[in-house]
């Protein structure tokens, strides 16, 4: 937001006789957040790193006050903004000009992605769609010897696959210690869909899939959904959209 001085010019009549008065007003000017450029950068087979200038709150000046980032495995438009999958920890906005950068993780190797982003001003004013950039992801590389039957070193919760996905979709974790381990998905309003997984688990790498069927057996509808991990002290959540 900036001030900006403008004279105004009063006519004020009398009979015959007409006086100019000049009277000097300050007002604010509002702007909508500045649209901004992506370009997509270091890309590996579960990564892609974007990069962009930040805007500012109005496009010469100033800091934007937030970033949405969203990705999808489809084209990506104004009118399907809200089912693309949010980026978690997206960065906090630094001042005009300033370099900045993301990291998109968990995805599928060998995978074209869509990518956008739209800024808001501190009055959460927000700017038009940024360009949409298509990356594909590299594929895993034949030369790296994998042994599937290790043990993680750490507990992990991987994005689902596919994603967005219709009927069902597979969602991978891994615990390095035996532990209760409980699956929910939840609506974006915060109320528990269903439980997918509630057991024990000794220590290794899981796959489960949710064919969108709530608690009561019944077919959810589209939309954004959460599933949420907990295994000991260990908690993490994502977002995933079902699209019928």
């Amino acid at each position: 937001m900036t001030m900006k001085k403008r004279a105004f010019v009063l006519h004020q009549k009398f009979g015959n006789t007409v006086s100019l008065l000049t009277i000097c007003a300050v007002f604010f000017l509002f702007y909508f957040a500045a649209a901004v450029s992506v370009i997509g950068d270091n890309v590996t087979p579960t990564t892609i790193t974007i990069t962009w200038t930040a805007p500012g709150d109005n496009g010469t000046l100033g800091t934007a006050a937030i970033y949405d980032i969203r990705y999808s495995t489809t084209p990506i438009n104004s009118g399907n903004w809200d089912d693309c999958i949010q980026a978690a920890n997206e960065p906090t906005p630094q001042p005009y000009g300033s370099p900045e950068s993301y990291t998109i993780t968990d995805l599928i190797p060998d995978t074209w992605y869509y990518i956008a982003i739209i800024a808001a001003d501190e009055a959460l004013n927000w700017s038009d769609l940024s360009n949409v950039i298509a990356v594909k992801t590299e594929s895993m590389s034949l030369d790296v010897e994998t042994d599937e039957y290790a043990l993680p070193d750490d507990f992990h919760l991987a994005q689902n696959y596919p994603n967005p996905f219709n009927p069902s979709t597979r969602i991978e974790f891994s615990i390095p210690v035996t532990a209760h381990v409980t699956i929910s998905i939840f609506n974006t309003l915060g109320q528990k869909t269903a439980t997918i997984i509630d057991e024990i688990k000794p220590a290794g790498n899981y796959s489960i899939t949710w064919d969108g069927v709530d608690m009561y057996g019944q077919k959810v509808s589209s939309g954004i959904y959460i599933y949420r991990i907990k295994a000991d002290n260990y908690a993490d959540s994502k977002k995933m959209a079902l699209v019928q």
